[in-house]
């Protein structure tokens, strides 16, 4: 799936997978302030597994990482 391939570029990676939902963290070690057994400030994305994503769906998920669309569009 490219939308998985895109957000790898950018520093996410595959956490894990329930079903038909693939669940990605943002992998950044200064980003993690463990406190108390705690994460903060890790970021988190689900991604639906089917195909196709809907456009809508698309446009959430790049929301999410902070890209806008010509962004993600060049990624890809």
């Amino acid at each position: 799936m490219r939308v998985i391939k895109t957000l790898t570029h950018i520093g996410y990676a595959v956490n894990s997978q329930k079903g038909s939902h693939i669940v990605m963290r943002l992998v950044d070690n200064n980003k993690y302030v463990s406190l108390f057994g705690c994460r903060k400030n890790e970021r988190m994305i689900v991604i639906p597994a089917h195909k196709p994503l809907g456009k809508g769906m698309l446009r959430t998920i790049i929301k999410e990482v902070d890209l806008s669309v010509e962004e993600f569009n060049k990624l890809i």
